[in-house]
């Protein structure tokens, strides 16, 4: 294969992009090759697990781990969650989140860590990638409800918190020497595999079958039917509209999933609903 690292032509730089991505997919497509789950995220899944835990089970968990610790008692004290008082221990951040919210963040936290960008101009978008997926989850959760098939709103936070896995070893797998070209072109290059590759990582995470079924249908816009995942791919254009994440915004997806949501929710402007019932959880992210 001759040397990436070099000034490519606009056509052999298209094809080294799709190259790169897919060898990305085939290479960490496997559960040998994608990082496991630190020991805080088994043991707190071992705690929720369980039939009989109890917040002070998942405090304990918490309490062990600083980047968990930290990461809990800064999530309870966002202007979305925080209460009249400030949180100052753990065991009223965890009490305020609940276990799920709980076991969410430390998980996304974790894999923050896990997945460091290598190529310098991949970094911005992943860090925006993170972003989105904060900003979908807290939208999901202030509109969820039974109009639109998505009464939980604990679950709609998971789902919209790790809906875009597939996206993150991508978007962090690519050499720092090798010339991607635009970065832009990069991440729908790699958009188009995310989907396969956040099935499995939402597997070796342990993130459940809700998250399983969205990771693998919501970046694809040729999934036929209608679930959770296309109030997801709606979301997420409201969302990556709203944050300036430029290289996530495709018109062609959201007018596809609009229809659909008319055709399934018999909702004539589910944009506009959404963003004004979650207008107030948006401002407050």
């Amino acid at each position: 294969m001759r040397p990436l690292n070099r000034r490519l032509s606009d056509p052999t730089a298209a094809f080294v992009i799709e190259t790169i991505t897919q060898e990305s997919v085939i290479r960490l497509a496997t559960q040998q090759s994608l990082p496991a789950p630190p020991q805080v995220v088994m043991r707190l899944l071992k705690v929720i697990q369980s039939e009989d835990f109890s917040l002070a089970d998942i405090v304990d968990v918490v309490e062990s781990d600083v980047s968990a610790a930290a990461t809990v008692m800064a999530a309870a004290n966002t202007a979305a969650t925080r209460g009249v008082n400030e949180v100052t221990s753990v065991r009223d951040a965890v009490t305020r989140l609940g276990a799920q919210a709980t076991r969410d963040r430390v998980m996304h936290q974790a894999m923050q860590a896990a997945f460091q960008p290598r190529h310098p101009a991949l970094a911005g978008l992943l860090s925006k990638e993170w972003a989105l997926a904060a900003q979908v989850a807290t939208l999901l959760r202030q509109v969820s409800c039974a109009e639109i098939g998505l009464e939980d709103a604990d679950t709609a936070f998971t789902i919209g918190l790790f809906h875009n896995v597939g996206m993150v070893p991508l978007l962090s797998a690519a050499p720092a020497l090798v010339n991607i070209g635009s970065a832009s072109d990069y991440y729908v290059a790699a958009r188009h595999h995310a989907s396969a590759l956040g099935g499995v990582l939402a597997k070796r995470w342990h993130l459940g079958t809700a998250v399983y079924e969205t990771a693998l249908n919501c970046l694809r816009p040729a999934t036929a039917g209608w679930g959770a995942w296309g109030l997801v791919r709606i979301a997420r254009q409201v969302c990556a509209q709203r944050i300036g994440h430029g290289a996530a915004v495709d018109e062609q997806t959201l007018s596809a999933a609009t229809l659909a949501a008319q055709e399934a929710l018999q909702m004539t402007d589910i944009v506009a609903w959404m963003q004004e019932h979650g207008a107030e959880a948006l401002s407050a992210a």
